[in-house]
């Protein structure tokens, strides 16, 4: 195992696919002798389901959530930007039009005078 999944192994208690049979027979003799009493309110899992503790389980929705919620804030601030963007784009091109205006006034104003 890397160290990460043994780091996560400790903490949540579970162990990955790579895991010895030694491991596994291990665990399964501890289990046995610790959770006789357990085993009618546990489910047994079938072969691609894994029991998940609790806390494990609550980390990864809060990430979830988080991310959700990430991704809402995101797509506000894209919102915020492209109507920035506009913005922005729409006082350029008044600020030119302002810009031709005055200097055609300073033409036409000149042009009397003379």
């Amino acid at each position: 195992m890397s160290n990460y999944e043994e780091r996560m192994a400790k903490k949540y208690g579970f162990f990955s696919n790579e895991t010895t049979e030694k491991e596994i027979k291990k665990d399964k003799i501890q289990s046995e002798t610790t959770e006789e009493s357990e085993e009618d309110s546990v489910q047994k899992t079938s072969g691609d389901n894994l029991i998940v503790p609790l806390e494990a389980w609550q980390n990864v929705l809060n990430q979830l959530g988080n991310i959700h919620e990430a991704n809402q804030l995101m797509a506000e601030s894209r919102e915020r930007a492209a109507k920035a963007e506009a913005e922005a784009e729409f006082l350029r091109e008044k600020l030119k039009n302002t810009r031709e205006e005055l200097e055609a006034s300073k033409k036409k104003k000149r042009f009397f005078f003379f």
